[in-house]
């Protein structure tokens, strides 16, 4: 499934979980998952986007709303997709994120990041990394996880915002809508952190979370919970006060969701029995 991992301890691109971090100063990312709440009732579309043989994974939607960027596979490897495959080159390709114009998608291929236009053509390499990447919102900071001499650093732009001695994995940066923290995945534990640095401070403590997205409105995140539901959304707010929202219920696996700027979730789904094959769906008003 989906996106590599870093891990300390065998410094190999990722295998596919997820992580995302809180600064000490955010406390109010803190909340128990042993209180759930349900949604109330609500009308919402759900529309299937891709109908391939195989997994269709990490789908990334355009900051316009208008196209969806996936992972699926082609000659027998990861190929960003978005209708027809944009990269078509002999590697595995991760994670792709968008560009604020939505003119071109970043993504994780043979231990770096790189940026090809959202048509296709030639792609130009960013930096040297473990593991896909995220741009600011304003364009311009690029987020990117690096690992060397047993050390895994977090940098943002052109510097180390935090760093770790400790074994684990580290995977799915995202900026937050203001572009003031970065989230990330370690050890499929949400963590956040300032843009500025500090200490990561955990979200959502007892969910296990295979992949989330910030709300548009930066009022929280919604994640993939693996394991107290198998894969179904939920709404994690940042008010420590307000307990997370369970947001789908039923048989299928909704994973790496990621949201557009009116509110459309795009997630891989799949079915909890039928393993490795995958769609791309898109859910129109759900509400959290």
């Amino acid at each position: 499934m989906g996106v590599p991992e870093i891990s300390h301890r065998s410094r190999v691109p990722w295998a596919l979980a997820l992580a995302v971090g809180l600064s000490s100063g955010l406390a109010g990312y803190v909340i128990h998952a042993a209180r759930v709440n349900r949604s109330p009732k609500q009308v919402v579309t759900v529309r299937r986007l891709t109908d391939m043989p195989g997994a269709e994974e990490t789908p990334a939607i355009s900051p316009d709303g208008k196209s969806v960027a996936f992972v699926a596979m082609l000659g027998g490897r990861q190929q960003i997709w978005m209708g027809s495959a944009i990269t078509k080159d002999d590697a595995d390709h991760y994670g792709p994120r968008w560009s604020p114009d939505s003119n071109s998608l970043i993504y994780f291929a043979t231990g770096a990041i790189w940026e090809i236009p959202a048509a296709g053509g030639e792609a130009r390499k960013l930096t040297d990394a473990s593991g896909p990447g995220d741009l600011s919102h304003d364009g311009k900071t690029l987020a990117f996880f690096r690992s060397h001499n047993g050390v895994v650093e977090l940098v943002a732009g052109a510097r180390a915002i935090a760093t770790w001695n400790t074994r684990g994995t580290f995977s799915n940066l995202r900026w937050s809508p203001d572009d003031k923290k970065i989230a990330f995945l370690q050890d499929m534990k949400i963590m956040v952190i300032s843009a500025s640095g500090g200490d990561p401070v955990q979200a959502a403590q007892g969910l296990t979370v295979q992949g989330f997205t910030w709300t548009p409105d930066n009022s929280g995140l919604i994640v993939s919970n693996i394991v107290l539901t198998g894969g179904e959304l939920w709404f994690v707010p940042r008010k420590d006060r307000d307990a997370p929202s369970q947001l789908t219920f039923g048989e299928l696996s909704y994973e790496s969701p990621d949201i557009g700027p009116t509110g459309n979730l795009v997630v891989s789904r799949r079915g909890l029995a039928t393993g490795a094959d995958s769609d791309i769906v898109m859910f129109s008003g759900l509400k959290w």
